[in-house]
């Protein structure tokens, strides 16, 4: 008896919990922000340590498709990602520990299924930390893109000074309001593009009732808050990765959100007669 068929046998998994346990970790490794080969290898790696004797597993950005064998009976499941995923590295970390220690120690399904639980609300960014990083990140950009064609006089840094306050108070309301969208399962397009408009507006809106700041650099301060950034990396990386198809469909939806999000500031300016 090999190394693998023992560990079958002396923890009694069925089939199913393990196709459960492998298609489970692996969609929650994408979700957070995971490359397609880390999910892979991650679901094989679980499968063969419950005594698999042949894993075929393909994943792609919004599916996860695994064929194993244990001992002559072949067994086929398909995982459809409905919902959106998002970066969380420090989630991504605690999973890769998990994984190691699924086959290490060949826990049961309720066993996996309570630890990914944990996992899951520990790693949670709360609400306070979220509207803070959005108001700095916004507050950073303003500021960092802050035209200095004039100097530093002290007009221009009073300008700079309030074009950053606006565009981080701004930020507030609008991770909120994407939150609410979001969790209402709203379509993420729609969600962007009414979050981008309402920037939009009130960033025009603020330049009429003061004129020291300017429209433009507190939209970019908040623009970039939803710009996909690390989306298109993981794109490119699967790409250079070998992973075509991922790769292909992650740089779709990115050029997709990237429309979205210019057409949503786009709206704004046309109604308001553009900026000042």
């Amino acid at each position: 008896m090999d190394q693998n068929t023992h560990a079958v046998a002396s923890c009694s998994i069925p089939t199913d919990d393990v196709l459960f346990i492998a298609l489970e970790l692996g969609e929650h490794i994408l979700r957070s922000g995971g490359e397609i080969t880390r999910a892979e290898d991650t679901i094989t790696r679980i499968c063969k340590a419950y005594g698999a004797t042949h894993v075929d597993v393909t994943a792609i950005f919004s599916m996860i498709v695994l064929t194993v064998d244990f001992h002559e009976a072949r067994s086929t499941c398909t995982r459809r990602l409905k919902n959106s995923s998002s970066t969380n590295l420090n989630r991504l970390a605690k999973l890769n520990d998990l994984s190691r220690t699924i086959c290490a120690t060949l826990p049961d399904k309720d066993t996996v299924v309570k630890k990914m639980s944990e996992i899951s609300s520990h790693t949670v960014i709360k609400l306070p930390i979220y509207m803070i990083g959005n108001m700095l990140a916004a507050l950073g950009f303003a500021i960092f893109f802050s035209n200095l064609k004039n100097g530093f006089s002290g007009d221009v840094i009073l300008g700079i000074a309030a074009d950053a306050v606006m565009s981080g108070l701004i930020a507030l309301p609008l991770c909120l309001i994407y939150m609410w969208m979001d969790k209402t399962q709203i379509s993420p397009i729609i969600s962007k593009f009414a979050v981008c408009f309402i920037g939009g507006m009130s960033a025009l809106l603020i330049e009429r009732a003061m004129p020291i700041c300017s429209a433009n650099i507190i939209m970019i301060g908040n623009i970039m808050n939803f710009i996909p950034g690390v989306a298109m990396t993981n794109s490119f990386r699967d790409l250079f990765g070998g992973e075509i198809m991922s790769g292909l469909f992650r740089l779709c939806s990115v050029i997709i959100d990237a429309i979205v999000i210019a057409a949503g500031y786009a709206v704004a300016i046309l109604i308001l007669g553009g900026v000042a």
